[in-house]
């Protein structure tokens, strides 16, 4: 039997995914020790400020070919491939059968780790799987005490002020964006025409 692994579980939308997200995973690599992330784009990417977003079968394509090349990086589209509303504890109750040996670590912002407490599920979750925390301008670090057998351990080595909601918003108005995100995720959302709309 090979040695237990440390895997970093990170969701969203990825719509589209960029230089922060990969930067945040790769600093969770070497802050963290972990041996790969996986990355896993959400069913539904909720519409935000009016702008237009991409299938999840786009969104999925294109977080693809962002870690394509990079053995620490995959994606998974088991968030995307179930019906009806993607729960954290169904994704990591899933995962926790696919690697049971395994560490798992559950990555969020700051922002999102405020919310921890009203999360479905969250005591069995704890239970499951513990936490690497980005820090986010504006957002503070959580309490970790609150939640019973929640462990948190708390990744700080930059914080990246790219979001996804701005590129979007640059491509609506024709804005360059080339320095936002990989060269490949940029070719595909130009041949595909995609956030042109909304």
């Amino acid at each position: 039997m090979s040695d237990p692994k440390r895997i970093g579980i990170f969701g969203g939308s990825f719509d589209p995914i960029h230089h922060g997200h990969l930067l945040m995973a790769q600093d969770a690599v070497e802050e963290c020790n972990l041996d790969r992330v996986v990355f896993i784009p959400a069913l539904q990417s909720p519409l935000k400020s009016g702008l237009s977003s991409a299938s999840p079968s786009d969104r999925l394509e294109m977080t693809r070919i962002a870690v394509q090349g990079d053995s620490r990086f995959t994606a998974s589209s088991i968030e995307i491939e179930r019906e009806g509303p993607s729960y954290s504890i169904d994704t990591i109750e899933i995962l926790r059968n696919l690697h049971p040996n395994d560490h798992l670590f559950w990555m969020i912002g700051a922002d999102q780790a405020e919310q921890l407490k009203d999360w479905r599920k969250m005591e069995q979750i704890a239970r499951l799987i513990e936490f690497i925390c980005f820090s986010r301008k504006g957002s503070e670090m959580p309490d970790s005490g609150s939640i019973e057998n929640l462990k948190v351990h708390f990744c700080g080595k930059r914080t990246v002020e790219i979001s996804s909601t701005e590129i979007r918003a640059r491509l609506k108005n024709n804005l360059p964006i080339k320095y936002f995100l990989p060269g490949p995720v940029l070719d595909y959302i130009t041949t595909k025409g995609l956030y042109k709309e909304g």
